[in-house]
């Protein structure tokens, strides 16, 4: 159903949350009585507040003003209508600096070396969480400041979501940064040509390995095109990753193994699996050109191999790059609606499938971290200032206090510039409003994206995720920070993985290599590594 501009929300929401997220940058910090935004005056206020609490707990009659660092792609204006909203609401004042984005950072670089350090900020990656506390530019976060000020955010956020998350953003046992749990836990797609499988005889996915491997064969070798040629095989790179879950790891990644993180791509059952996937090779039934993947270019999560009906299964992309369309307008399905233009008939009848089990009940396919790829941190001149930090807190609460509160932080005003759908029951963008026009009159502050609310608001999406079994079977790396010996070994490292993989895949070595493979990769650096991997482990446990 389409709103009044036209445009359907579900169809936009990931352009909205997507120029939100990417345009809000780091938050800043000045006082009102002197605007010069640097880390200095910062701590000259907090030392007028040495007395106040480590709780926080900010007077009612102060009022802050709070300097918001972003990449200016989409200028705010400082007279924006949502900042003046926010400020109003929240009883602060906001100066956005509104930064080109192209040279991000090295501006703020800049700025860290004159001594200008942003109250809030986002924080991007772990590598960066630890960059900028050796440098001396985060606050360390009372936890129980955070739960006081921010009961919301700290109770159904980061316990109810990810319970004990916050060890992801500790450094040396300190909180630093407030991680994001993923909103969205759901793992790769795996997509089949479901008139293959029909053509084959099978009515449903393949659920055992066993089947898995008796469509891959039939794919391969029964013409399922019907065009009387040799030309169609089952998988292809993408596809190979449910293979190896099978047995239990997915190269690539870090797992937990008997109580320690592990490479995954050494472990023995890995070598089953290449066992497996090598017989598909000379068989015929493994695409010769899975080393080149899927993708000839284009929109990344498009499967050509796949549209062009060489292979009959395809994990490429995010599980909403295969949703058909779930309503009108709904434009949030790429390879869905890429693959139609080709072929309508196959498009309509794609089947999704969950990871195969392997011969011990194993099962999984890649799926997403934990948290999110960026940290909420706090400008270290807040640690003299523990009343503004505490205002500060709340203030991200407040954009989350309620399900509307959270609809008005990310998309305005109800009434003037989205409204509930009368026949969905979701919000929609009204009178023209877009992604652009709203960061530019200011909706950029909540850097927050509670579960329960995202999914509400897209509710039509998910509910067909969960109906398709997507949030089950996914493997996440259980390594979240990068290694302080990557730079010097990972990129090696991953030349001896993928030339040792692909040479035993296609014949070129014995798949008894794998033993040997397993020593190099170990005395390359791999070691080392795992070493570095394990403290991190026990660092946050």
């Amino acid at each position: 159903m389409l709103n009044k501009s036209g445009k359907s929300f579900i169809g936009v929401l990931a352009l909205s949350l997507a120029v939100v997220a990417t345009l809000s940058g780091c938050s800043g910090s000045s006082n009102q009585d002197n605007q010069s935004n640097g880390r200095g005056n910062g701590a000259e206020q907090g030392s007028n507040n040495a007395q106040a609490d480590a709780g926080g707990g900010q007077k009612e009659d102060k009022k802050y003003t709070i300097s918001v660092a972003k990449s200016a792609v989409v200028p705010v204006d400082e007279n924006g209508e949502m900042l003046k909203y926010w400020e109003d609401k929240l009883n602060v004042d906001y100066d956005v600096w509104n930064i080109e984005g192209g040279k991000w950072h090295e501006i703020m670089n800049l700025r860290f070396a004159s001594g200008e350090v942003p109250d809030l900020m986002d924080v991007n990656g772990f590598e960066t969480l630890q960059k900028y506390v050796k440098q001396d530019l985060l606050a360390e976060i009372p936890e129980d400041m955070l739960k006081e000020n921010a009961p919301f955010l700290y109770n159904e956020m980061i316990e109810k979501q990810l319970p004990g998350g916050l060890k992801y953003g500790k450094v040396d046992g300190k909180l630093y940064g407030i991680p994001k749990p993923n909103s969205f836990p759901l793992r790769k797609p795996i997509v089949w040509r479901g008139d293959w499988l029909k053509g084959i005889g099978m009515d449903k996915a393949p659920e055992t390995l066993e089947q898995f491997e008796t469509a891959m064969y039939k794919f391969a070798l029964e013409d399922p095109d019907n065009n009387g040629k040799k030309d169609t095989y089952g998988l292809s790179q993408t596809g190979m990753e449910s293979v190896y879950g099978a047995f239990g790891y997915v190269p690539g990644i870090w797992q937990e193994r008997d109580g320690k993180l592990v490479y995954a791509s050494v472990q023995p059952e890995v070598k089953e699996a290449l066992k497996l996937l090598s017989k598909w090779y000379k068989d015929g039934v493994l695409d010769p050109e899975f080393i080149t993947g899927e993708n000839q270019g284009g929109y990344y999560a498009f499967s050509h191999a796949f549209f062009n009906s060489r292979i009959g299964l395809s994990s490429i992309g995010a599980f909403y790059h295969w949703k058909p369309i779930l309503h009108e307008g709904d434009t949030k399905s790429e390879n869905y609606l890429e693959f139609s233009k080709i072929n309508s008939q196959a498009a309509e009848s794609l089947v999704y499938g969950k990871p195969p089990v392997g011969p011990d009940g194993l099962m999984g396919i890649g799926g997403p971290s934990v948290v999110g790829s960026t940290l909420v941190g706090f400008g270290k001149q807040l640690e003299k200032d523990p009343d503004k930090l505490a205002k500060i807190l709340q203030t991200l609460d407040a954009m989350n206090a309620s399900y509307e509160d959270y609809l008005t932080s990310i998309f305005g005003k109800k009434g003037e510039h989205w409204d509930y759908n009368a026949e969905t029951g979701f919000p929609g963008f009204i009178n023209d409003m877009d992604a652009k026009k709203l960061t530019e009159i200011g909706v950029m502050l909540n850097p927050f994206e509670p579960a329960e609310y995202a999914i509400k608001r897209a509710k039509p999406r998910f509910d067909w995720a969960e109906e398709n079994y997507f949030d089950i079977g996914g493997i996440s790396n259980a390594l979240l920070s990068p290694l302080p010996s990557d730079s010097k070994y990972k990129e090696e490292l991953k030349k001896i993985e993928d030339e040792a993989f692909i040479n035993m895949i296609t014949g070129d070595k014995p798949v008894d290599y794998f033993d040997e493979f397993v020593e190099k990769w170990r005395a390359s650096g791999g070691e080392k590594l795992e070493q570095e991997a394990n403290e991190w482990f026990a660092n946050i446990q």
